[in-house]
């Protein structure tokens, strides 16, 4: 005779037991009350999962589902194309004024030098006119201008960074690409 267990009875109950312990299992249950409860218990979950319908999915979910995950990757990608133009952008702007300091003062210091030497003779000279035109450049009105104009690129940088991620965020919800 084989023991009974709860194992036992759900294989009862699905058929997947073979004529002698399917015997055997219907006399324990008629000699055992205990036994008996266990599988009216088991035969009502049993009966109440048969009849939950399983779901059905649409025959593209796969690929909509992988594409929303490209979707996703490419958003920190076009963050990061984004985030790189604005720090290009105030490098270039950086070299801009230093740019124009250096033109200032070699101007600057070959006009008081004269002809007779070349801009390589006044090197020595030029570190102090750099130091002058950075000071007056980043002093006072030169300063407020250099600040106003940071400013106003990091305003406009964070304004259509803020709008790519609504955009990008609304585009995903929609499941549009990008």
């Amino acid at each position: 005779m084989i023991q009974i267990t709860d194992e036992i009875l759900n294989k009862y109950l699905d058929g997947e037991l073979n004529r002698e312990q399917a015997e055997q299992v219907k006399s324990a249950l008629r000699n055992s009350e205990e036994l008996q409860r266990k599988f009216n218990a088991l035969k009502l979950v049993h009966d109440r999962l048969s009849i939950i319908k399983e779901d059905e999915v649409s025959p593209g979910f796969t690929d909509n589902f992988m594409k929303q995950i490209l979707r996703r990757s490419a958003v920190p990608k076009q963050q990061k194309y984004f985030i790189v133009s604005v720090a290009t952008f105030l490098t270039l702007l950086c070299l801009v004024i230093f740019g124009f300091s250096i033109s200032a003062m070699i101007s600057a210091t070959s006009s008081s030098i004269g002809d007779s030497k070349s801009v390589f003779e006044s090197i020595p000279n030029l570190g102090d006119g750099l130091v002058k035109i950075l000071k007056h450049l980043f002093s006072g009105a030169g300063l407020s201008i250099i600040g106003s104009v940071f400013s106003i690129v990091v305003l406009i940088s964070g304004y259509f960074f803020f709008e790519m991620q609504k955009r990008s965020k609304a585009n995903l919800g929609n499941g549009q690409h990008l």
